[in-house]
């Protein structure tokens, strides 16, 4: 496995993410329809890739907007496979592993998917 060792800016779509109680209803509707419809909301943070795995960080800014956000960590070993797909403005990197699927998308998500793929030794798809 090659070394990495990457920290980038980056949304994660947290399927199970709660909108604070402290915003105002008329926009929690839109969020509930717009969680419904992605499967889940997209949270702002940091992504870390090293040779450990995949992990992120929800930023301040979510942890109050949202309760009860924790942040995600994958292993290396629990990782099957990595790929990318299209997104506007940013693509999003969708990594699959033993527990299901963890995506996030970011600038320069095509070419972070290959190095991942290789440096995880998994396949790219």
């Amino acid at each position: 496995m090659s070394t990495l060792n990457i920290r980038k800016v980056a949304n994660a779509l947290i399927p199970d993410a709660v909108p604070s109680r402290k915003i105002p209803a008329d926009t929690l509707s839109v969020i509930r329809y717009f969680k419904q419809k992605m499967g889940g909301l997209w949270v702002g943070g940091k992504v870390s890739v090293s040779q450990s795995g995949v992990s992120f960080s929800p930023n301040r800014f979510n942890r109050v907007v949202h309760e009860g956000l924790e942040p995600i960590n994958v292993l290396a070993s629990e990782i099957r496979a990595v790929r990318h797909q299209f997104g506007w403005v940013t693509s999003i990197v969708v990594v699959e592993h033993t527990q299901g699927e963890f995506r996030f998308r970011c600038y320069g998500a095509k070419k972070l998917a290959a190095n991942m793929a290789a440096a995880f030794n998994v396949t790219q798809h």
